[in-house]
């Protein structure tokens, strides 16, 4: 009956979402990689020869950026397991090439129906299930258990949001978290959900927050230098970095920047998009408010020598944050959003600027407020914050320190959870 259902709620959701789905992959050309792909086409053949089968999910770009050292540990310490690797977004996809290139296949997790999912797990075969953070599908936990796999969640949260729809469903939720031989917790806070859901204590161990193990690799000084002469960014010139915005967020941005130069005439800004989608429309911003921008793929080798550098590329949003003197961390002005990683400036002594809209991140927040390593405020607060910062190089220094001291805190995440899946297994 729960299958029932389950399949039922997922048809209903389709009917409404499927016609917008192709709205985007026709005219603004999204899922044009994975939209195939996402009905079990051209999903590889799986030979496991033997091999103990580890098939890894991460939604998007910050979880598989988080999974890289977890799964690299695992190919190590069980002697070269077959590894599969799963993404939801087309972003994902592209930076579990990048990040893990040693998995011996990358794909997109297919649409949940039965039919399209039962086939491809039988044939897949795995012997352990990993996904992480909050990406829970009933019907591939259910196959997989069918085949034998053990399960685990790792880096595993549930935001305010979806612990509100779960504890909606009893019903559904002890089922589906049923299916788990393993839940590793970012946090105590976390835990508290999940355990007021309903779900066995025995099941659950604290590990911490895997991202903070991610190596995040730190440009050399002439690289640095490098960067910055790319975009023609002169020494002395302060650069705002502002990553991962959505819509408004970009309009928000530009009001408060307007002001900005007139005190700091010399400021310098990337603005990263979330979405590659959104290059092209938050040109268009950029172009009716009459800013000064260039894109970055449109330098080839010239340097910009405009105020704002649009960056339309993706996977360079930490390189920005090295030679930023003041992160702007987006998806926090945004209700729909809830906030981003936050703490991804602070592993390069940068202080971090973000908005009232932490929900989705709230183990984040906790920590950087705790440690003093940024700065929560409204958009109301936004301007005089950023002055503030700007016009005070040792207010920024002793935050960007604080920064660098919470990322060294928090590392070994990895560890405990590899000893806890050793465990399992």
């Amino acid at each position: 009956m729960i299958s029932f259902f389950y399949n039922l709620g997922l048809i209903l959701i389709s009917l409404v979402q499927f016609p917008k789905m192709l709205y985007m992959r026709i005219f603004y050309k999204k899922y044009s990689h994975s939209f195939g792909r996402k009905f079990g086409y051209h999903f590889p053949p799986i030979e496991k020869r033997g091999r103990f089968l580890i098939w890894i999910h991460a939604v998007s770009v910050g979880e598989t950026k988080a999974v890289a050292a977890m799964a690299k540990l695992l190919k190590a310490e069980l002697d070269n397991p077959y590894l599969l690797i799963s993404s939801s977004s087309e972003t994902g996809h592209v930076e579990a090439q990048r990040s893990i290139p040693f998995a011996d296949a990358h794909v997109y997790l297919p649409f949940d129906f039965g039919w399209i999912i039962r086939p491809i797990v039988r044939k897949v075969s795995p012997d352990l299930v990993i996904l992480c953070e909050s990406d829970f599908w009933y019907n591939f936990l259910n196959e997989a258990k069918a085949q034998g796999a053990k399960v685990a969640l790792i880096n595993g949260k549930v935001s305010e949001r979806s612990f509100r729809n779960f504890n909606r469903v009893p019903w559904f939720t002890q089922p589906l978290f049923g299916h788990f031989d393993l839940l590793c917790i970012q946090s105590r806070h976390y835990e508290e959900r999940f355990l007021k859901l309903g779900l066995s204590s025995e099941k659950m161990v604290v590990t911490g927050n895997i991202k903070f193990d991610d190596p995040h690799a730190r440009l050399p000084p002439e690289e640095l230098a490098e960067w910055k002469a790319q975009f023609g960014f002169k020494e002395g010139q302060p650069i705002l970095a502002i990553g991962s915005s959505h819509d408004p967020e970009e309009k928000l941005a530009i009001d408060v920047l307007e002001k900005l130069w007139e005190r700091f005439p010399d400021l310098r800004v990337l603005l990263v998009p979330r979405h590659p989608e959104r290059f092209n429309e938050v040109e268009a911003l950029l172009q009716q408010r009459q800013v000064p921008y260039q894109r970055y793929s449109g330098l080839n080798g010239h340097p910009a020598g405009a105020k704002v550098v649009l960056i339309d590329a993706m996977g360079l949003l930490r390189k920005c944050y090295q030679i930023a003197d003041v992160a702007l961390v987006c998806g926090s002005y945004t209700p729909k959003v809830g906030g981003h990683n936050i703490v991804e400036p602070n592993w390069y002594g940068v202080p971090v600027v973000f908005g009232p809209y932490m929900h989705s991140q709230p183990e984040l927040l906790e920590l950087v407020k705790s440690y003093g390593s940024g700065r929560q405020v409204s958009a109301e607060e936004l301007e005089e914050t950023l002055d503030a910062l700007l016009s005070h190089p040792d207010q920024r220094k002793a935050i960007g320190e604080a920064g660098i001291k919470l990322v060294n805190d928090m590392q070994g995440a990895t560890r405990k959870t590899w000893q806890a899946i050793k465990a399992l297994l």
